[in-house]
């Protein structure tokens, strides 16, 4: 790797921090599983996840979860499209968001990030996808227990007739 040399520190720009210490502290959250919604021809699990102690029930009704998810998935036309997926609704510390992924091809995961706001007129959606961000650690933790999901259930049974209801059946609970 040459002469570079590794700096270590604070994350810092031109000397001031970049990031509030909150951003960098880290504490489990709470996550849970809804239960499964169809939009659009797609059979997606979805997740509500908590920066602070969850309401009981779910913070997003249903048929408003559907509408959302509804605005910025497009109708499954394309053969390769599994149309199965996840979404999960973060109630951050900073904002409130919505993660869309869905299986594709076999082995790949279409995925899109969203900031929601809650108003008078009820829930709005905006795309972050010029953002570059992918997700937050605790939501990469719902990622890749659907990454190992699929990869248990969907592809380990070569998508056999009912592979995808076990994937389907195959939820996170507790903590990340």
């Amino acid at each position: 790797m040459g002469n570079a040399e590794l700096r270590t520190g604070p994350l810092e720009v031109n000397g001031a921090s970049a990031v509030s210490t909150d951003a960098l502290r880290y504490a489990p959250r709470a996550v849970k599983p809804r239960p499964l919604i169809l939009v659009n021809g797609y059979h997606l699990k979805a997740y509500e996840l908590y920066y602070q102690a969850p309401v009981s029930g779910f913070r997003l009704d249903e048929p408003e979860l559907r509408r959302l998810v509804g605005q910025c998935l497009p109708a499954a036309e394309d053969p390769l499209e599994h149309r199965a997926g996840f979404v999960i609704t973060h109630f951050a510390r900073d904002g409130s968001y919505l993660l869309l992924s869905r299986w594709y091809g076999g082995n790949m995961l279409k995925h899109a990030l969203f900031e929601i706001t809650e108003s008078g007129g009820g829930w709005q959606i905006k795309s972050l996808g010029s953002t570059g961000i992918v997700a937050c650690v605790w939501e990469l933790q719902i990622i890749a227990f659907e990454r190992q999901a699929w990869v248990s259930k969907a592809m380990t049974h070569d998508g056999r007739e009912g592979s995808l209801r076990q994937y389907l059946n195959t939820v996170l609970e507790g903590s990340v």
